[in-house]
């Protein structure tokens, strides 16, 4: 008994001290949490706005290119030397004018030497026929000289066509282009002397659709965006091909416009409707935040009775449907003229304090 009243008196020791050290523990956590209270609830300023109800038109871009109906690119069927260029780069011809003539020394000595030759033969078929009359040769040497005739006859033709080539016209009044080219220089047969295009403002845009995507007809109505994404204007479908690209599974489509200015050749963007117009609300691009569980918004609720700030953040869900440069579209639980957070959303959490920039 008398080994046992010591140790009594050392554990209630003990629990008296570590009682006091938890008295003076608790005191401080206490005053830490008091402390921590008379500091104000932290919130965030931001942006926001009503969601609006639009309609919506699902669209996808694809890449035309631009083409002049009277286009031509200027180049000779035939070889020559330039001797004459009557209109400056840039300059406009006439149908009909000269754009460049050329001279080839060998067709034009090919034809003195075959002219020369049928003058020849011309004589001796003369002199052949007299002979014939009087029975001195026989029929068959005069047939072979007539033949021969004809022959010439008609490689000269065939050389003075080919010589005429030398001489290229233009086909439709229209604007010359750009040349490097000046009299003397050779110009060999393909060789891209210049272009002409036509003045008219008409301009054909033809754009590949991918099967499945959108069926277009004549009449229909597309968008027309410069490489920059800048809207220029309208055009019309005139042409649909009835046939798909069986390597790419696309098929063709001409749009034609005259309000827009355009060069040959120019790419675009050419937008076409791919669904037909839904209601669905509208954000700012801005207002919608990601997760690994897709897209939501901060919508800004009243915040409750004596809160230091107006507004609580809480997330919602959204099915996103577009996008525009500017704005997104989609559906969600809530209705239009909800006030939803915009600018400074990425800053917001759930359940917290916000208010207004410049309220």
């Amino acid at each position: 008994m008398r080994r046992i009243i010591p140790w009594l008196i050392t554990l209630i020791g003990c629990f008296a001290v570590t009682a006091a050290l938890a008295a003076v523990k608790y005191q401080q956590i206490s005053a830490a949490i008091a402390f921590g209270e008379s500091f104000p609830e932290p919130y965030e300023v931001v942006d926001a706005m009503a969601v609006a109800e639009v309609d919506y038109v699902a669209t996808r871009r694809l890449t035309g290119t631009v083409r002049a109906p009277e286009f031509l690119e200027i180049a000779p069927s035939i070889g020559g030397r330039i001797v004459s260029i009557p209109h400056s780069a840039g300059s406009v011809v006439d149908s009909g004018d000269t754009i460049v003539e050329l001279f080839s020394e060998d067709l034009f000595a090919q034809k003195a030497a075959l002219i020369a030759d049928r003058e020849l033969t011309s004589t001796q078929l003369k002199r052949s026929r007299r002979l014939q009359s009087e029975s001195l040769i026989s029929q068959n040497d005069v047939d072979v000289q007539e033949a021969r005739l004809k022959a010439l006859s008609a490689q000269i033709d065939a050389l003075s066509a080919q010589i005429s080539q030398l001489t290229i016209t233009a086909p439709f009044t229209g604007r010359l282009g750009i040349f490097t080219q000046v009299t003397g220089d050779m110009l060999p047969q393909g060789t891209v002397f210049s272009t002409l295009t036509g003045l008219s403002a008409e301009r054909w845009i033809d754009f590949e659709v991918p099967q499945g995507l959108v069926d277009l007809s004549v009449g229909n109505t597309v968008n027309v965006y410069d490489i920059n994404s800048t809207f220029r204007g309208q055009a019309s479908v005139i042409a649909v091909s009835p046939a798909l690209n069986p390597r790419s599974r696309t098929f063709t489509v001409r749009a034609i416009t005259d309000q827009i200015t355009l060069r040959h050749g120019e790419l675009v963007q050419v937008e076409v409707a791919t669904r037909d117009p839904q209601r669905v609300l509208s954000l700012p691009n801005r207002s919608i935040r990601w997760d690994t569980e897709g897209t939501y918004v901060y919508l800004l609720e009243d915040a409750e009775p004596g809160a230091q700030k107006p507004f609580r953040a809480r997330p919602a869900r959204v099915t996103l449907i577009g996008e525009s440069s500017s704005d997104s579209y989609f559906t969600a639980d809530f209705a239009e003229g909800t006030l939803v957070a915009t600018a400074g959303s990425f800053k917001l959490s759930d359940g917290v304090l916000a208010k207004l920039s410049g309220s």
